[in-house]
């Protein structure tokens, strides 16, 4: 179904897509994420605005893929290197993505690519891993990642670019969880969607080239 894979691309302060396709006007929107009818997932792609010299810079070519994360369970960090093999695939960027400041005023530069993920996925048994709350730091933390490797919910996100080497994972989601403090892994467990959860996450473009705009 086309509503179920779609990918809706907008700006958040600087642009870098389209306007998102299912929005409406005024407070009435029939869209299924914002209306909690379908897992989806935000993912805000963060660069830098300039240079180290202060001149501007363009990330381009960039591409997001979502993946089952079971299916990728056994692959490490891959960040700054070829991305491994998605395994199952919930949706992806559609084209290639490009990433510049529009205005002077920003700190950085941002931009917003949303999935709504196959039906399939949200009808996935849902069970959030709150068992571990009452577990100490290392124990929770050893509790979670086996979770996670065979949680349905669980989803693995790959921000890609081509470089000189081929494809090249410039963000990596696993790579995010390698750097969780034990606050974190408290609080945000590992990347997983839920029943009709509109998830946020933020991926700074760490190995990410740039070009001028």
């Amino acid at each position: 179904m086309v509503m179920e894979l779609s990918k809706r691309l907008f700006p958040v302060g600087l642009l870098f897509g389209m306007l998102g396709l299912g929005l409406t006007s005024g407070c009435e929107t029939n869209d299924p994420c914002v209306l909690r009818q379908a897992a989806c997932v935000d993912v805000s792609l963060i660069g830098k605005k300039t240079d180290a010299a202060g001149a501007p810079i363009a990330y381009r070519d960039l591409s997001v893929k979502v993946c089952s994360g079971p299916s990728v369970a056994s692959a490490p960090c891959s960040e700054g290197m070829a991305p491994p093999s998605c395994g199952s695939e919930l949706a992806s960027s559609p084209s290639p993505l490009t990433l510049t400041a529009v205005a002077a005023y920003s700190a950085n530069v941002q931009g917003l690519v949303s999935f709504q993920l196959p039906s399939a996925f949200n009808d996935e048994q849902d069970e959030p891993p709150t068992e571990v709350d009452s577990l100490d730091a290392a124990t929770r933390k050893a509790r979670l990642l086996m979770l996670r490797d065979r949680d349905p919910r669980a989803v693995r996100i790959f921000v890609t670019q081509p470089q000189s080497a081929g494809q090249v994972t410039v963000w990596d989601s696993r790579c995010e969880e390698d750097l969780f403090s034990s606050d974190e892994w408290s609080k945000l467990k590992y990347y997983r969607v839920g029943k009709n959860e509109y998830r946020s996450v933020f991926a700074p473009l760490r190995k990410a080239q740039t070009q001028t705009p």
